[in-house]
């Protein structure tokens, strides 16, 4: 082997075990080692002393030591003669007993942190997917949501956090929906971190809070959403989504280079006073907002060939006739250029136009490649 290799190779089983003592760290697993000998080491000395001058099995202190040991993790080898030896016996196998425990349940923990970062990645070879700046519990729903099984085309999850211990997600084999998620260590911040995780080649980037940056919170996310627009400088940009604490800094993330920005404490606000003036409204924007089989969803969808130049009405109408499966969808709106029109009234939404995007309502993603103008039905 080359020095060259062998450095290498030194620096590889530095970085192993550096992580094994990080890991065995967290868990408190050298903690629980440390109490093990402070107790065989106790226990057999209190024995040796105790049993010694009736009591061959414990005549010399490397005998007192192994007893003990055996005693801790195996059973009773030897019995004690005296009562005080019968009393640190009796303590020693309660404590063997809890102490096993937290041990196995130690290492168990490291195992499976360690399946779990397999999840990280230094490098990645994809485009077209979903990246999430900065990890919460409360991403677990996010992603649930996303690659819910009624998506078509689930899009895989790349997760940029610092701190890839804090990112616990559940077993693929137990949930189907964490099968495509992937973590990239580092401060999402950080534009060289952005371009590992190919920022630039996503369908979106979303930011979410950081929570454990409290009330300077919006700003980090303002300095990501400024970094993630710094990487993606070709002409193809994804779409930034940006959650946002405090409703008064939405108009300095959408000058950051937010697309769209969320307001959590916003909405609710909204969802309240709407509840409040109708009742049960509150189920109809929660089966608007479920990701389901059995729930409608709105989309927003390029207005097909067929249907340009045609009046609103008339769009509406060639979506009405079919309503025998899940597919059946309605035309309620139309999203054109910075204009959101819901419901538009009398000629207010003119002939539809190339660009134009439609809002529909509907189970299911809408196929509007079939769609057959009216005239040629």
């Amino acid at each position: 082997m080359s020095g060259l290799g062998r450095v290498w190779n030194r620096a590889a089983w530095l970085d192993a075990l550096r992580s094994v003592l990080r890991a065995w760290k967290s868990h408190h697993a050298s903690t629980i080692v440390a109490v093990i000998v402070v107790i065989w080491l106790v226990s057999g000395t209190a024995l040796h002393f105790a049993e010694r001058d009736t009591n061959p099995e414990f005549k010399t202190f490397n005998d007192s030591l192994w007893n003990v040991w055996v005693t801790l993790f195996s059973g009773l080898n030897s019995e004690p003669k005296s009562h005080v030896g019968r009393l640190v016996v009796s303590i020693v196998l309660v404590v063997g007993v809890a102490l096993a425990g937290l041990f196995t349940a130690s290492v168990a923990s490291i195992l499976i942190e360690r399946a779990l970062r397999r999840r990280e990645v230094s490098t990645l070879e994809m485009s077209d997917h979903l990246v999430l700046c900065n990890w919460s519990p409360r991403v677990l729903e996010w992603i649930r949501e996303v690659h819910s099984g009624i998506v078509t085309d689930p899009r895989p999850v790349v997760i940029v956090h610092d701190t890839p211990d804090e990112v616990v997600l559940p077993d693929k084999r137990d949930e189907a929906a964490f099968n495509d998620v992937y973590i990239v260590k580092g401060d999402p911040a950080n534009e060289v971190i952005l371009r590992r995780a190919k920022a630039a080649q996503a369908h979106s980037v979303v930011i979410m809070s950081d929570d454990r940056d409290d009330r300077h919170a919006d700003g980090k996310t303002i300095v990501c959403c400024i970094a993630v627009k710094n990487v993606c400088v070709q002409e193809r940009q994804p779409n930034i989504v940006a959650e946002c604490q405090d409703p008064k800094y939405r108009p300095h993330m959408r000058k950051a280079g937010a697309d769209e920005v969320i307001s959590a404490a916003d909405f609710g606000l909204r969802l309240i006073a709407r509840a409040s003036l109708f009742p049960g409204m509150t189920r109809v924007y929660q089966e608007l907002l479920s990701v389901r089989r059995d729930a409608n969803e709105m989309y927003l969808v390029p207005v097909p060939a067929q249907l340009v130049g045609m009046d609103f009405v008339a769009a509406a109408n060639v979506f009405l006739p079919d309503r025998t499966n899940m597919k059946a969808c309605l035309l309620i709106g139309l999203y054109r250029a910075e204009t959101m029109m819901l419901n538009p009234v009398g000629g207010e939404a003119g002939p539809l136009r190339e660009g134009d995007q439609l809002i529909l309502l509907s189970q299911t993603l809408p196929d509007l490649s079939r769609l057959q103008h009216p005239d040629a039905a």
